[in-house]
């Protein structure tokens, strides 16, 4: 877009436009932001607010008079641009909502802050190591998986960027509480199922779920669904 790609990198994206409609949507996107502040002129208004400041300087007010109101005259100017710059930050976020740069923005891996005595090559204490790989190779050899294998093992899938299986465990989960009039880490997984979806290119899933979370101010995640977010989550699902 700036004209600084050159040779095969210039080519290579090229390519990458014409096959994927998302890259050449977003590319549609930021040229329609950029050419909306040029249009603005914010270059052009803070350039005349330096030269409306400069009469004042040579006004016949007392020193002290003309520096205050100088400085409220600018302040006041400043924080008009900013606010129109941020205008045009929430717009250009709005624009370009996309699935995986809500999932990016929201996803922290979960925690486990206490354990339980478990034995060394348990779900918990290998989920608390960091290693993954070893979570779902336990999983898979677990004859009676119970709620906490099945959170464990979602969130492992989940941070190995499988969100089709992440989802088949937080799902599985839900259906094990089900069955067991249970709420296991119910509140839990329906935040991390949420986010599954999202990494798994379907919002229109995920957005009942974040609305369900937003509006119950008693939910563990709450604060994390904020009414921004699920505005740009419907314009991601309006776009898919």
């Amino acid at each position: 877009m700036d004209g600084e790609l050159r040779g095969k990198e210039l080519e290579t994206v090229k390519k990458n436009i014409q096959e994927n409609p998302a890259l050449l949507e977003e590319l549609e996107n930021l040229r329609f932001a950029r050419e909306s502040a040029r249009s603005y002129g914010l270059k052009n208004r803070i350039r005349s607010i330096h030269t409306e400041m400069m009469p004042e300087l040579k006004g016949k007010k007392s020193p002290e008079q003309r520096t205050t109101g100088m400085i409220f005259q600018f302040a006041i100017r400043v924080a008009a641009v900013l606010i129109v710059l941020i205008g045009f930050s929430a717009f250009y976020q709005y624009l370009t909502a996309t699935p995986e740069k809500l999932f990016s923005e929201s996803y922290q891996a979960f925690e486990i802050h206490e354990t339980r005595g478990t034995s060394q090559g348990s779900l918990e204490t290998l989920y608390k190591s960091e290693n993954m790989d070893s979570v779902i190779h336990l999983f898979a050899e677990l004859k009676s998986p119970q709620a906490e294998d099945y959170f464990l093992a979602g969130n492992a899938f989940l941070s190995l960027h499988k969100p089709s299986e992440a989802i088949e465990s937080f799902r599985a989960l839900q259906q094990v509480n089900k069955e067991a009039n249970s709420h296991m880490f119910e509140e839990d997984a329906e935040y991390y199922l949420a986010l599954s979806y999202l990494a798994n290119n379907e919002p229109s899933k995920a957005l009942p779920l974040f609305e369900k979370i937003h509006s119950d101010p008693s939910h563990p995640y709450n604060k994390k669904v904020s009414a921004w977010f699920l505005i740009k989550l419907g314009r991601s699902v309006s776009r898919n």
